[in-house]
């Protein structure tokens, strides 16, 4: 078993290096002979990563980056962006603190999984996974339905949106309307091998102009999917229930052809189940924003108010009852993009940002345990984009964030993107970023009693947890291939963890102790192997070193693998297929083992607007015995959408 795993790991990585190598010389001998339309072109140089807020296209920035498209999402049967987001090179499976039923987050080239920031069309989203432990909530924001990609920016971003922005920023960009109504509806049901957890869900969007110079985008999904119970101990929970709720809508009011005001509204609820459809969490989430844009003949305006509010209700049946952990941010901002300049490209911006948190137990009302605290941010960017020549890009950067517990922080960026010709790129960058302590870290009036009656406090005096990286990178590109490899290496300082205090046994407080050490390669190859079939494999190699220790980072596998195979078979029959291999890490000080995951999905469009698709995940029904997390068992799901 372990043997052809490791055959199927090294054959991948040969795979991309042999056919990297291949295509290179199959370029160069028939560049002559293809011809893009006017039209091709165009699509290509529009092709822009907004998350980057760069004026190039994205072949030609020099930081890391991944698109996942609408149609990823759906051909991955994705319940969360977390699903789609672990089949990209880099990213891997972790956990928060350890897991709860099954719950898996991300973690982006080895980075803590609450320093990667999560934004909804560049706002961000209450960041529970870091105030929260064992937290997997920030992964259902919006409907699956209304995302029209994700844009991944791989490696620190703190010197554009700061504090979180340590591993990488992960942003979710939703549809937009349209002058044409559009809508679709999308349902799919799958039955699981486990003792339940089959699935159902649904999801409805629409959009385009409802007046003349009035538009609107509007999206509501409903999702199912029954708790499992464990194999062994059927009144134990495997993987937990949940039930989601959600819906958004965007309204934009065109001023003019240069301004417009737009407005959005989302809510949505999330109830956490235990076997026999015990409800255990209760997640409510809010997000509302206005914004204005305004552009001149080089200058852009924008600006903005966003509020994200989410109330996470925890069931008990201690003494104390349950607690609600509420969470909401009000942020200002405002950004100013310039183009008056000669070969430069140059965005500034502020923002004002208030974090408020609450902890209120359902009993004892009076209770010294109900903690309530928030805490402002103001900060400060710039990035210069310059072009030295037409094949040489520098990016400078630096954003500085004051803080009312820590004072100040600044987090500088440079990069530059030297062009090879037309189809080779090679990019290095160095970049710091800075995680801010949660607001119970942060307040020397939280007491919190964790296991076996231990006490945990806050710190006044708690500094940031910092990082410093650097990354070279390479890229070749041509119309039917792509091939992108790089080498990073990151360390982590201050980090926060819990101590002791002098003489007690049973008292801790927050206070930063430790350093890391992370670094890797990783290589991504997509080609076209003929018009009708494609081909992606990604592989990531991790080295990860507690720097007091000398040991590796607990749930971080040293090796991963992706590869997916899309394919048009006769009758206009769709396939894809997938592997995911997941290395050995380690947990709990033991050796976990590798495991590989495989999917396929094959689907028909009727009449150019009914989609049926039939499909199986974890079809070896893999299930993990030592592993810091459980799995779904095999699920066979069949689904329909329907565009109007």
């Amino acid at each position: 078993m372990k043997k052809w795993k490791i055959f199927f790991m090294a054959a991948a990585v040969a795979a991309i290096a042999g056919t990297g190598t291949a295509n290179y010389t199959l370029a160069a001998d028939t560049s002559d002979a293809t011809v893009q339309t006017e039209e091709e072109t165009a699509s290509v140089e529009k092709k822009m990563v907004v998350t980057a807020k760069s004026n190039q296209a994205d072949h030609d920035i020099p930081v890391s980056s991944t698109i996942i498209t609408a149609e990823d999402i759906v051909s991955s049967n994705a319940a969360s962006i977390k699903d789609v987001l672990i089949e990209q090179a880099g990213i891997n499976p972790s956990v928060n603190s350890s897991s709860v039923y099954g719950r898996q987050n991300i973690s982006i080239r080895g980075s803590a999984t609450g320093h990667v920031l999560i934004l909804v069309d560049g706002k961000k989203v209450s960041g529970s996974d870091a105030q929260i432990g064992h937290s997997d909530f920030e992964y259902n924001w919006v409907p699956m339905d209304a995302i029209e990609r994700i844009e991944v920016i791989k490696g620190p971003m703190s010197s554009i949106y700061g504090s979180q922005a340590i591993g990488g920023v992960v942003n979710i960009i939703t549809k937009k309307s349209s002058k044409k109504f559009y809508g679709d509806v999308d349902v799919s049901y799958g039955d699981s091998s486990d003792d339940g957890g089959d699935e159902f869900k649904l999801g409805l969007s629409v959009g385009g102009r409802i007046a003349d110079r009035l538009s609107l985008f509007a999206s509501a999904e409903h999702s199912d999917r029954d708790p499992s119970r464990d194999e062994n101990d059927s009144t134990e929970t495997k993987i937990e229930g949940k039930e989601i709720n959600n819906g958004l809508a965007k309204i934009q009011f065109d001023i003019d052809e240069t301004q417009y005001i737009e407005a959005s509204y989302g809510q949505g609820n999330e109830d956490r189940l235990e076997v026999d459809n015990v409800l255990y969490y209760d997640i409510d989430r809010k997000n509302y924003s206005v914004g204005y844009n305004k552009e001149f003949n080089s200058v852009t305006l924008d600006f903005d108010a966003y509020v994200t509010d989410s109330d996470t209700h925890y069931t008990t049946t201690s003494s104390t009852g349950g607690y609600t952990h509420n969470m909401t941010d009000s942020v200002i901002r405002g950004e100013v993009d310039i183009a008056a300049f000669k070969n430069q490209y140059i965005v500034t911006g502020a923002e004002f940002k208030n974090q408020d948190y609450e902890k209120a137990y359902d009993k004892d009302a009076g209770s010294d345990k109900n903690f309530a605290d928030d805490m402002d941010n103001t900060s400060i960017f710039l990035q210069d984009e310059i072009n030295i020549t037409e094949a040489f890009i520098i990016t400078l950067g630096t954003r500085y964030d004051y803080h009312e517990k820590f004072n100040g922080e600044w987090s500088p960026k440079i990069g530059a993107l030297y062009k090879l010709g037309e189809h080779h790129r090679i990019r290095v960058n160095y970049g710091e970023g800075f995680m801010a302590p949660t607001v119970t870290q942060n307040s020397s009036s939280y007491v919190a009693t964790a296991m076996r009656g231990i006490t945990i406090s806050g710190n006044d005096d708690l500094q940031p947890e910092t990082s410093k990286s650097v990354e070279l990178g390479y890229e070749f590109f041509t119309d039917t291939m792509e091939f992108k490899a790089a080498v990073y290496k990151t360390d982590v300082n201050n980090l926060i963890d819990t101590e002791y205090l002098p003489g007690s046994s049973s008292e801790k407080i927050y206070t930063n102790v430790d350093s890391v050490t992370i670094q890797g390669f990783e290589c991504e190859l997509s080609q076209d192997i003929t018009q009708d079939y494609n081909i992606r494999i990604g592989y990531h190699y991790l080295d990860t070193e507690d720097d007091s220790t000398g040991k590796d980072l607990e749930n971080r596998p040293r090796h991963t693998v992706n590869v997916r195979l899309n394919a048009t078979l006769p009758w206009d029959i769709h396939a894809t297929v997938g592997a995911n291999y997941t290395g050995e890490q380690i947990d709990d000080e033991e050796e976990c083992d590798d495991f590989i995951l495989f999917n396929a999905q094959i689907s028909k469009t009727f009449y150019d607007s009914i989609t049926l698709r039939l499909g199986v995940d974890n079809i070896s029904d893999e299930d993990l015995d030592d592993m810091p997390y459980d799995i779904a068992g095999r699920m066979i799901y069949a689904g329909m959408n329907f565009k109007f």
